[in-house]
């Protein structure tokens, strides 16, 4: 339970009271909580497990009891009570940004819009009773709405789908099978789970898969002889909903056309397209089960992508450069980029410890760390903020440089945790923190979690005034972006990569789930002006460590070879680069 959902159930809970004239005492009461506990450095679960949730501002024995209750049940009782006495369609509605509670009281009460559905009709029948102002914010809310209906997070997604496979591979029928479609390619927001599987029968697969537990409904079929691509054997279908209200789209082929089914429903549609152009020239038919010649039908050798990418006179490329964004090119000159993989990740740059707001103790993550293979992980708590009023003071934040220099003597070399901090950098841009404490630290990453609303002029040069602190090594999760909760803060993106360029400061790939900050159009760009990036798990826990392949999905989307990953570099390499640049004071 992270805070942000306590946020947003706070936060619904006061526009549902509002909507209906509710006490305004307890809907500024509820309002309140919501916007402390976004902003909270804390973890709130942690305070509530040790009885201490009265000491987030504004949190009295109400809030405390619905706090206890959400973190232990997964809902709020008079959070479902107040749901439960409007129309369940008006939820979403009041979830947009464009409208407030009163807008949305008087489409139910006067015009009788209950529906996401209806509002959507009346806005293009211009039939709202709203000014030009707000139809403007309004429609680019339901733009938005509409593009991310059937779309989930790549981090909530992924382990999802790798469950669904592990649960499907079970079944008898199947030979192979592989996570397919958008997820593949690690696109940060996934449509629908794509998976495709290898059968002597696709028929019997598809109805054996839609006939399982996890299944709850069953959108569409399509038997192996009714293909809309070819005559022959080809794939079966289904797009079936999980329990879950996952939206999965299966294919089921032979054996032998697993490899080019996989190909086709990998995608990008831009990428196969170019792919099939590329046959055409070369006198080939490429199709989703079949790789045949023009001039006889005869079947070619496709038994891998690889083989397939070959009989094309290209090298395989790898599925998350697919999105005909020159890999096609790249591919034919012998020029793509060697990019980065798992396994030559050798270090977390962006771990949160309980001397903040994480978790879990210093031993706890340098165990993880070492587990994962790791030769470092930077413990990154965040330092003191008067615009917070939280985080580690200068006191608690060289105790725990002394703490975490006591714990190195004893780990096995060599693994080392690195002294860092995350420091919040204030409006006017400056690093507002006792910079002799900041000079005892391996790693200073500077961050801003406050101000979003501020006009890009101002956002840009505050993020560029700290980049030229000659103590910030980091720049953490750049554009300020979240993923699926706010449009992304209007930042200069190019100034901020010219500035990084000029200062040489490195700029973070934030892996959280909600995050993916940089993302992979930015990764491209600063991986071409010849920048150094780092890669960041922000891990709150030891298994939120886990999320770092994430982050080196999207590094792998922007292009991103080794030699420009901070992470990529040994622990000895790394104390060389920061020495060579002045900044690194104490390994």
């Amino acid at each position: 339970m992270d805070n942000q959902r306590i946020s947003n159930t706070f936060a619904e809970m006061a526009n549902l009271l509002e909507m209906q004239g509710e006490d305004p005492f307890r809907i500024r009461a509820y309002r309140r909580a919501a916007q402390t506990i976004s902003h909270f450095r804390s973890e709130v679960r942690i305070l509530a497990q040790e009885g201490r949730l009265e000491d987030i501002p504004g949190v009295g024995k109400i809030l405390t009891r619905d706090i206890t209750q959400l973190i232990e049940t997964g809902n709020v009782r008079y959070h479902e009570h107040l749901k439960s006495t409007v129309p369940a369609g008006l939820l979403p509605i009041l979830r947009l940004p464009s409208l407030t509670p009163d807008q949305v009281r008087l489409l139910w009460r006067k015009y009788d819009v209950t529906s996401m559905k209806q509002l959507i009709q009346r806005y293009r029948d211009k039939r709202l009773p709203f000014e030009a102002d707000v139809l403007d914010a309004l429609s680019h809310d339901l733009n938005n709405w509409e593009r991310d209906q059937h779309r989930m997070l790549l981090g909530m997604a992924l382990p999802r789908a790798e469950l669904l496979v592990q649960n499907l591979q079970r079944i008898a029928l199947v030979e192979r099978i592989s996570i397919a479609g958008s997820l593949r390619r690690g696109v940060d927001l996934v449509g629908d789970l794509n998976i495709v599987m290898a059968t002597p029968d696709p028929d019997q697969l598809i109805q054996t898969c839609t006939r399982q537990p996890e299944v709850r409904q069953v959108l569409f079929t399509q038997s192996a002889t009714s293909s809309p691509y070819e005559s022959g054997p080809h794939a079966a279908s289904a797009v079936i909903i999980t329990s879950e209200g996952l939206r999965v789209s299966l294919a089921a082929v032979l054996p032998s056309q697993f490899d080019l089914a996989l190909l086709h429903f990998t995608g990008s549609k831009a990428h196969i397209a170019a792919l099939s152009r590329l046959a055409q020239q070369r006198g080939l038919r490429l199709t989703p089960t079949r790789l045949t010649r023009f001039r006889d039908h005869s079947e070619v050798p496709a038994d891998s992508e690889a083989t397939i990418y070959s009989q094309l006179g290209l090298p395989w490329i790898a599925p998350e450069l697919r999105e005909d964004t020159g890999e096609i090119e790249a591919a034919m000159t012998h020029s793509l980029p060697t990019i980065i993989t798992d396994s030559e990740v050798l270090g977390d740059l962006h771990v949160h410890s309980n001397w903040g707001n994480g978790a879990h103790g210093l031993e706890d993550i340098a165990t993880a760390a070492q587990r994962m293979g790791y030769q470092y992980a930077a413990i990154c708590d965040y330092t003191y903020s008067p615009a917070t009023g939280q985080g580690l003071t200068p006191d608690e934040l060289h105790k725990q440089i002394v703490a975490i220099r006591h714990l190195n003597a004893s780990l096995p070399p060599p693994f080392r945790l690195l002294a860092s901090a995350e420091v919040e950098v204030t409006a006017d841009g400056e690093i507002d923190f006792d910079e002799e404490v900041l000079q005892e630290l391996d790693l200073v990453v500077a961050a801003i979690h406050t101000g979003f609303k501020a006009p890009q002029n101002q956002l840009t040069r505050r993020l560029c005034k700290a980049m030229e602190h000659p103590l910030v090594h980091i720049l953490a999760h750049p554009s300020g972006r979240m993923l699926g909760r706010q449009e992304s803060p209007a930042i200069d993106m190019d100034t901020i990569l010219e500035t990084a360029v000029d200062t040489n400061t490195c700029l973070e790939i934030n892996s959280h789930v909600l995050r993916l900050d940089l993302q992979d159009r930015y990764v491209r760009q600063a991986k071409d002006l010849g920048l150094l990036l780092a890669l960041g798990s922000d891990a709150h826990s030891v298994q939120e460590m886990r999320t770092m392949r994430l982050g080196v999905m999207t590094a792998r989307r922007g292009w991103l070879e080794p030699r420009q990953l901070l992470n990529a570099m040994s622990y000895r390499d790394l104390y060389r680069h920061f020495h060579q640049r002045d900044a690194m004071h104490a390994f």
